[in-house]
């Protein structure tokens, strides 16, 4: 009778378990760098705080600017849609100069302070001027351009804190 062996020796391979052990080992490595991925990023750079961070109250400001121009808030005041606030825009639903205002009240802090301090940014309709290339809207046109071009805004992101110390208001005029 022939043997399927084919001339190899009947030895039995040795199997020691090594296997697992690195598995396990390798596993908590890393366990261990994701940790500490995660405390560098939470802790040391601050990057998942709820409330924003920031060095200065005019740093602080000039984010209120930005953050204003990324919200809906032009839309808001345009088409006469309550502010974030809750409060109408318009009184007398008209788009007045002056008259047309949104109000966004932020929070932040102060690197190395733990207090709470307010940022108020305030949106006004500054008036409308035809943007080049649009046919000039009067009485006769009553739908208003796309993209609420032409509109002028007035944007003023006041910060101050509880004890007057850090106090900063940057003014801005935006179109659209």
């Amino acid at each position: 009778m022939v043997n399927s062996r084919g001339g190899y020796p009947p030895e039995k391979y040795k199997v020691r378990g090594v296997a697992l052990v690195s598995a396990l080992i390798t596993a908590v490595l890393v366990l261990i760098l994701l940790g500490g991925l995660y405390f560098i990023l939470t802790r040391l750079f601050e990057s998942s705080e709820a409330v924003r961070t920031y060095s200065s109250a005019r740093e602080a400001a000039a984010s209120g600017i930005n953050y204003a121009i990324t919200t809906d808030v032009f839309d808001r005041i345009v088409y006469n849609q309550p502010c974030p606030d809750g409060n109408p825009p318009c009184i007398s639903g008209q788009l007045l100069v002056g008259q047309c205002c949104c109000s966004l009240n932020l929070k932040f802090r102060l690197k190395g302070s733990t207090n709470l301090f307010n940022n108020t940014v305030k949106v006004c309709f500054a008036g409308y001027r035809p943007p080049p290339g649009y046919p000039i809207t009067g009485v006769a046109y009553s739908k208003l351009p796309p993209g609420n071009k032409g509109f002028i805004f007035s944007i003023i992101s006041d910060v101050t804190d509880p004890q007057g110390r850090n106090n900063a208001r940057i003014e801005a005029v935006y179109t659209p």
